[in-house]
């Protein structure tokens, strides 16, 4: 298979937020290129952690690990559940499943942004929510 990286658009990653607390978000994605899928996976990971603490961090991949082999990974919709295992002051690691069979653990760091809110990231995380 031949990857074409030209069109690689993150903002296309995740098409809505399902749920969302304080141990857990689900979202779903459309069909996506495999490479798009994982970018999907590591997105909703940090808009958690970003969540969590009211948008007020910088959040961002450290490692995937445990990742499964799946060759059409994105090539149908997703619905992926990340549950936070751990927290630190350095960042939060998550289990990661995918259509409900499990995908891989993720490590995301994260560090002050500012004393104001990432408003970017808040309004992307609020209109994500309200697509059903």
């Amino acid at each position: 298979m031949d990857l074409d990286f030209t069109s690689f658009d993150p903002t296309q990653a995740l098409e809505a937020i399902l749920s969302c607390d304080a141990r857990q978000i689900v979202t779903r994605t459309k069909s996506l290129p495999p490479y798009l899928a994982l970018e999907a996976m590591a997105q909703t990971c940090g808009m958690h952690l970003r969540h969590l603490h009211d948008f007020r961090i910088q959040a961002y991949l450290v490692s995937v690990s445990d990742l499964l082999y799946a060759p059409d990974l994105g090539a149908k919709p997703l619905t992926i559940r990340a549950d936070i295992t751990a927290e630190t002051t350095a960042g939060a690691s998550y289990a990661v499943t995918v259509n409900d069979a499990p995908a891989c653990r993720i490590l995301i760091g994260r560090h002050a942004a500012s004393d104001s809110q990432d408003t970017i990231f808040q309004s992307r995380f609020a209109c994500l929510s309200t697509i059903s």
